[in-house]
């Protein structure tokens, strides 16, 4: 990273911290317009990187979601009655987030939903960070000298970046925050489990951090961490806005008679199509993109891979907290897998799926949710970039996959299974 682009990537991340401090001079619905207006506009700058845009989205949606529940934009679920299909998948998605991943569900207009996306792709390596707070500086002073700001960033960068021997171009500053001026940073090409040992076996890192934040850094997981900024939505937990205009009923099947799996894939990829047999599809509406040709089933090049997926995540450690020691480890990140240019890479820490939904099931990632006398689980069928999925040796014997991150992955159905037997 030369000078000019070390300064330019540092201008985006000022830019951004002095538009939420605009933001919070406003009204409450003139938050809510500006808040909805930046979460869109995310997507189009060219000025931030995809780990920029994934921590403000989360930022954003978080602060958005509050504001909304305080003008009632954005509310819980009525009384589900039982006979209506549609109200009972919304139960058991609203059931399933509060369990595995500490969530509200809360249904608003299509103009402030979040998507599906921002339910599946709470796992990825690119929805969490490292964070150090300095408690020794004026923040506001800082705020309106661009200067300082730029260069105390960059002396960070600087100083991590030789303490742990690394180039200084994967240390990607995010954003910060008032609160004891938090900077919130990715260190790209490691995962957490690597950078703590790097830093146990450094005594210039940890003299670095020690005179930086009181060797405090924290691991943190954006759907995590959005409980601070939004406070008790219910019993603490963080909030998901959706719409009912989510769903695309025109692309609601199921596949009772079909066959159990047939090839599929573009010509560098083929693979095994197992048929969610014994499922409902529920189709989503899915997102404008510059072609379908990802969704498309005629083994064209552009063609993505279909993956399923659970409310929790595989392999994760149950004992998720919010520091870079007991993170939330993935057991197979170590693995050794080949990326897409034929490179023996690490699998990482990413979203984990599989190519049968009866895995997701089995394996405890997709749980059941009694409604009356039956029992219902969902899972997510979701359209993945082939070249972006990693499997290691011992994950082919359990049959997952794994994909990084939430950009490379894109939900289009979700799967309700109704348990036959509920005494097994």
């Amino acid at each position: 990273m030369n000078q000019y682009s070390a300064k330019q990537h540092l201008q985006s991340v000022l830019k951004q911290t002095q538009i939420q401090e605009q933001i919070l001079t406003q009204s409450i619905q003139k938050q809510i317009e500006m808040l909805n207006q930046e979460i869109y506009q995310l997507d189009n700058n060219n000025n931030l990187t995809n780990n920029q845009i994934q921590y403000y989205k989360n930022q954003y949606q978080q602060q958005l979601i509050q504001k909304l529940k305080d003008l009632g934009q954005a509310k819980s679920i009525p009384e589900i009655k039982q006979n209506n299909e549609d109200k009972i998948l919304i139960y058991v998605l609203i059931e399933s987030l509060l369990r595995d991943q500490n969530r509200e569900l809360l249904i608003t207009s299509q103009q402030y939903s979040f998507g599906f996306d921002s339910i599946i792709g709470a796992y990825g390596s690119d929805q969490s960070c490292l964070k150090v707070s300095y408690k020794n500086l004026d923040f506001d002073k800082i705020m309106n000298d661009n200067l300082l700001f730029e260069e105390h960033l960059l002396e960070f960068q600087q100083k991590l970046s030789i303490s742990l021997n690394i180039s200084i171009d994967q240390i990607e500053i995010l954003g910060v925050s008032k609160e004891r001026f938090e900077i919130s940073f990715q260190i790209i090409r490691s995962n957490h489990e690597e950078i703590q040992q790097q830093i146990n076996n450094s005594p210039n890192t940890q003299k670095f951090l020690n005179e930086y934040c009181n060797g405090q850094i924290e691991h943190v997981a954006y759907f995590d961490q959005a409980r601070a900024v939004v406070g008790d939505l219910k019993k603490g937990c963080s909030g998901v806005a959706l719409s009912f205009e989510d769903f695309n009923p025109q692309f609601n099947m199921s596949w009772d008679n079909f066959n159990e799996k047939e090839q599929r894939g573009p010509p560098y990829h083929r693979y095994d199509y197992y048929f969610p047999r014994g499922c409902y599809g529920f189709g989503l509406k899915i997102k404008n993109y510059k072609n379908n040709d990802w969704l498309k089933m005629d083994g064209n090049v552009n063609e993505w891979r279909i993956l399923y997926h659970g409310t929790k995540n595989f392999a994760v450690n149950s004992n998720i907290e919010n520091n870079l020691v007991s993170g939330s480890r993935q057991v197979y990140a170590a693995d050794q897998c080949m990326d897409e240019f034929g490179n023996e890479v690490k699998v990482g820490t990413g979203i984990y799926f599989s190519d049968q939904y009866t895995v997701c099931i089995e394996d405890g990632f997709a749980e059941y949710i009694q409604l009356g006398n039956k029992l219902f689980a969902l899972i997510f069928m979701s359209r993945v970039n082939p070249k972006k999925i990693r499997q290691s040796e011992r994950m082919k014997k359990k049959n997952y996959f794994v994909v990084n991150n939430s950009e490379d992955v894109r939900p289009y159905r979700i799967l309700f299974h109704q348990k036959k037997d509920i005494n097994n």
